[in-house]
C-alpha cells in the first residue's frame, strides 16, 4: 500500500497526509493517512527497507493482533504529540511507527530475555533520539532538513509504552 500510495504521486500525498489546517477542518482521515503516504518514492522505499529489515530482525516477537495494537497505539500518540506538543503544519511518513516497532521488540526482549543484542540496540537507539532531539537529524541522513525527529521520539515513547503493555497483557494471560 505504502509504495502503491508513492506511485501515485504529489496529489494523493497532498490528499491523505497529516495536515493541522485539514485536520481541524474535520479531515479526520489524515490521522492514519499521513503515516502511509511519503514526500517521494524514494522516501517509501526506505521506509519499506526499514520495515522487512524490523520483520527480519523482530518479527517473530509479536502475534498479528499484537503488531496491529503496537502501529494503534503508535499512531495515536504520534498524533497527539504532533497536534499538541509540535509546530509542523503537516507530516507524512511510516518511520515514527517504524520507531514504535523497534522499541517494542527492544523493550520485550530485555524484558523477557534479557537480550544482549537488544540492550546494544536500545543503547544506540536512545542515542539517535537524543542526537535527533537536541542536535537534529542524523549525518547523511537523506533530506535531513524534513525529518521531524519528534515523530521518532513520539514513536519510541509509544513502543517501549506498548511493549511494556504488552508484557503484563501477555502475563496475566
Amino acid at each position: 500500500m505504502v509504495l502503491g500510495l508513492a506511485l501515485l504521486g504529489d496529489v494523493v500525498q497532498s490528499l491523505l497526509r497529516w495536515d493541522r489546517e485539514a485536520l481541524a477542518a474535520g479531515e479526520v482521515w489524515r490521522w492514519v493517512s499521513g503515516h502511509l503516504v511519503h514526500l517521494d518514492l524514494y522516501h517509501a522505499a526506505l521506509n519499506i527497507l526499514a520495515a522487512i529489515l524490523l520483520a527480519a530482525v523482530f518479527g517473530k516477537i509479536f502475534r498479528v493482533w499484537q503488531t496491529l495494537l503496537i502501529v494503534s497505539v503508535a499512531v495515536a500518540i504520534i498524533d497527539v504529540g504532533l497536534w499538541w506538543l509540535s509546530d509542523i503544519d503537516w507530516y507524512v511518513g511510516s518511520s515514527g511507527v517504524l520507531h514504535a516497532f523497534a522499541a517494542a521488540a527492544v523493550v520485550r526482549s530485555i524484558v523477557d530475555r534479557q537480550d544482549p543484542l537488544a540492550w546494544a540496540i536500545a543503547v544506540f537507539g536512545l542515542a539517535k533520539i537524543g542526537w535527533e532531539n537536541t542536535v537534529g537529524a542524523l549525518p547523511l541522513t537523506p533530506s535531513a532538513n524534513l525529518v521531524v525527529t519528534d515523530v521518532h521520539l513520539y514513536g519510541v515513547l509509544a513502543g517501549m509504552l506498548t511493549g511494556l503493555m504488552l508484557r503484563r497483557l501477555t502475563a496475566a494471560a
